[in-house]
């Protein structure tokens, strides 16, 4: 009885695999896209944060280079980022110098960085809906 089973399952997902191969590997890129998403949420809410902060506090500044690491760290660590904001990653890592941390570099990087966010999120949304970009 047991065998039979398997057997009907296995033929099920043979099925599946042959038969229905585009629409489980669109379920998985939704997984994916699902999750880069996320990234984009954190990275957004981290902007936000570091927006808040100001150059001119010494606690500020401390907070600041914090952030700028945090964020770093988050686009050197996710591939598709990290391809995308090569040029912006050095700015960040010469911002995490405090002496070179300036309120007006500070506000720069995070239009920058907010206006590469947006531009990544309307090609994810293109590329769900299928148009070539």
């Amino acid at each position: 009885m047991s065998g039979l089973l398997t057997v009907g399952s296995s033929g099920i997902v043979i099925y599946l695999f042959i038969f229905q191969k585009n629409k489980i590997k669109s379920v998985f890129d939704l997984l994916l896209n699902y999750s880069f998403h996320l990234t984009l949420s954190e990275l957004k809410e981290k902007l936000e944060r570091l927006n808040e902060l100001r150059v001119s506090d010494k606690d500020g500044q401390d907070a600041i280079v914090n952030v700028l690491s945090e964020i770093a760290g988050q686009i050197k660590g996710n591939e598709k980022l990290c391809a995308n904001f090569q040029e912006i990653l050095t700015t960040i890592e010469s911002l995490i110098d405090k002496r070179r941390l300036t309120e007006a570099r500070k506000r720069s990087l995070v239009s920058e960085l907010r206006e590469k966010l947006r531009t990544l999120n309307i090609d994810n949304i293109d590329i769900l809906n299928g148009v070539k970009i």
